[in-house]
């Protein structure tokens, strides 16, 4: 029997896979690949989503809505091959494979491309095409009456699988492995080689040695040969030393290696001959890239590189770039419009968390506006600790709850 995987990659048939070739301008294999990918990425946010009550439910409606207009596995066919049905089961599914990644979405695309050579738009677009497929496949596996709870325990059933098919690099963006315990192993046993280590070098340093009555001749032979080969040293004027530098060759070695968590920043131009730099898969990136895509609005960004000092509405100095780089993109497109949306996790109380994301999103419009985006462009919203894309109840999903989104409401 095939499993979730399984079932959504062999919804993709060659035929319907050329027919998204073409339309995204990619190659079929390039194509198939992205589909390898992305169809365990999207199940790992299935699965993350899960892992709470309140998310099973989230992921129940998810489910429900993917069937609004029938089921979309037998749909897939028809859709590849007309262009307009493509375009509204694209922008469906927007809202589906965001519903599933939550803040991820733009990184998990960006992963996927990098992984099969996709372009960022086309990665993108792969995942609003599979999301749809996947929670059909999840309905249809959970029965005529799916709940929250069947659909919790399938995708349990089913992690080693998911997790085991997701390409290196996207299982960080869901902290869902069995990574930690496979890290605990090896912690293990490198305590128990140590420990074994230990004892054998202990074991062999006590002992007793019938050279010990030797070792002062040694020692002293040892001085000798030092006093002759510096002596030699010193008489040999032609002989350069040889260079230290050159026997250090490791830091040579792992400069690039320190550096490469760098994100490569990127140019890219904007319409009426401007341009802008920004870190390859940030937000700047995604809303650029969108922007001059056919992709319709509405779209939501999580911002990155985006902090506030701690109880506070005010921006740290070190996000102000990523907000620049925003307002320089914005003004190129003087049609679009957008809401900031401010997020907090569930700790505190609920009203001043309300209060706060309130803050905080009017504080991004105040800044965008200061830089030349027109007010009337900008909404603001607060929306506290509601729609929780992780787990509030461990520190790293809270701080992904902690977020603010960018909602292209128009272009």
């Amino acid at each position: 029997m095939a499993n979730l995987i399984q079932t959504v990659t062999n919804a993709f048939t060659p035929d319907v896979t050329s027919k998204l070739a073409g339309a995204m301008g990619e190659s079929p294999s390039a194509v198939t690949s992205g589909i390898g990918a992305a169809a365990p990425a999207l199940l790992a946010g299935a699965l993350q989503r899960s892992a709470t009550p309140a998310g099973s439910r989230s992921l129940l409606d998810l489910v429900n809505q993917s069937q609004a207009n029938g089921q979309p596995l037998d749909r897939l066919g028809a859709v590849a091959n007309d262009d307009s049905a493509r375009s509204a089961f694209l922008s469906h599914g927007q809202g589906l494979a965001s519903g599933l990644l939550g803040g991820s979405t733009t990184n998990v695309a960006s992963a996927i491309g990098s992984h099969s050579g996709l372009g960022m738009d086309s990665a993108t677009k792969l995942l609003a095409m599979i999301a749809p497929i996947v929670l059909g496949v999840l309905g249809r596996a959970a029965g005529p009456s799916p709940t929250a709870s069947g659909l919790q325990t399938l995708l349990n059933n089913e992690r080693g699988s998911i997790l085991g098919a997701l390409p290196p690099g996207l299982g960080s963006l869901f902290g869902l492995g069995p990574a930690a315990a496979r890290t605990a192993s090896r912690g293990a046993t490198s305590a128990e080689s140590y420990a074994a280590h230990a004892s054998s070098t202990s074991a062999a340093v006590a002992r007793p040695s019938g050279m010990s009555r030797f070792l002062p001749w040694i020692v002293g032979g040892l001085v000798l040969l030092g006093l002759i080969f510096a002596m030699r040293n010193c008489a040999s004027e032609r002989a350069p030393a040889p260079p230290a530098a050159p026997t250090v060759a490791p830091p040579t070695v792992t400069t690039p290696r320190v550096a490469t968590p760098t994100t490569p920043t990127v140019t890219l131009n904007l319409p009426g001959g401007g341009s802008v730099n920004v870190p390859e898969g940030s937000i700047g990136f995604g809303v650029a890239n969108f922007l001059q895509s056919n992709q319709p609005a509405p779209k939501t960004f999580v911002f990155d590189n985006l902090n506030y000092d701690t109880a506070s509405r005010a921006l740290t100095p070190e996000s102000r770039p990523t907000v620049s780089s925003l307002a320089t993109i914005l003004s190129a497109y003087p049609n679009t419009v957008v809401r900031v949306v401010g997020y907090t996790d569930n700790q505190g109380d609920p009203a001043a968390n309300k209060t706060l994301s309130d803050q905080r999103a009017a504080t991004v419009k105040a800044e965008l506006a200061r830089l030349g985006i027109p007010a009337d462009r900008i909404e603001s919203a607060g929306m506290g600790e509601a729609n929780p894309i992780a787990d509030n109840s461990t520190e790293a999903g809270r701080a992904q709850n902690r977020r603010t989104e960018l909602v292209i409401l128009k272009k």
